[in-house]
């Protein structure tokens, strides 16, 4: 995924330009600027919102690929039906209870001690779970070293834009950040030769990522337009690069 500044996003594009040539903007500042603004954008709308939300995705999508047949299970079932399949799950008997399970229900069910291609091989593109398989497991501590494992990659998709968000101060948690060194991004800053910025994310587990480019700009472009509308009435800013002009106070930083 690539995003570049020289886009076909006209009204974007010319309201940038009219806080250089209007209101006076340092074009590099602006464009750094923006780019910190925009990346926030982008990482909003990149899934998940937070990291509990990811864990939980995560885990759902393992026990729709794999489910976990332990203590806990049959919980509603009748003591006289509860109990021995409890028994069979402790002692481990895949081949009996896999037996039981399909007679109870008529499902294939299998039961089979874990393997984590049973999750790998049901992920679409995007690396989520869609489908509900009767795949079940007694191996409890496979199981659950294999979904903390995949919860410690939440964040990745997000984590494509870290070089990016470094390089314009914008902050990012420490659920993304982990992932630094191992995601795949980048980032090309102005010059006064060039005046275009570069951030790249090479995720391709983005959900309709197409979308989230889209969705990001156009928030930008709609509070830059009412910024610009703002600045002309007479109002202030707090941006770097409009520093020394008539529209500047006090400050050091955009907030």
């Amino acid at each position: 995924m690539k995003f570049t500044f020289e886009i076909n996003k006209a009204r974007y594009r010319d309201t940038l330009n009219n806080f250089v040539r209007v209101l006076g903007a340092d074009a590099e500042k602006l464009l750094r600027e923006e780019m910190r603004l925009f990346l926030r954008e982008i990482i909003r709308f990149t899934p998940p919102k937070t990291n509990a939300q990811g864990r939980k995705a995560v885990e759902g999508d393992i026990q729709k690929a794999i489910g976990l047949l332990d203590q806990n299970s049959f919980g509603r079932a009748r003591e006289e039906v509860r109990l021995p399949m409890r028994e069979l799950i402790r002692r481990r008997d895949n081949e009996t209870l896999q037996d039981a399970l399909r007679e109870m229900d008529g499902a294939y069910w299998i039961v089979k001690t874990f393997d984590k291609n049973d999750h790998i091989s049901r992920r679409n593109r995007r690396g989520r779970v869609r489908r509900k398989s009767f795949v079940m497991t007694t191996d409890r501590t496979a199981y659950n070293r294999y979904v903390r494992e995949v919860k410690g990659r939440v964040g990745y998709a997000k984590s494509g834009w870290l070089k990016a968000a470094e390089a314009v101060g914008l902050p990012l948690p420490s659920y993304v950040r982990r992932h630094a060194g191992y995601a795949k991004g980048g980032f090309e800053a102005p010059t006064p030769n060039k005046l275009e910025i570069v951030a790249r994310n090479g995720s391709v587990k983005i959900p309709n990522y197409e979308r989230t480019v889209s969705s990001a700009l156009n928030s930008r472009r709609m509070s830059v337009e009412k910024e610009f509308a703002r600045l002309l009435r007479g109002g202030k800013t707090r941006r770097a690069s409009l520093a020394g002009t008539i529209y500047s106070q006090p400050a050091s930083m955009l907030q």
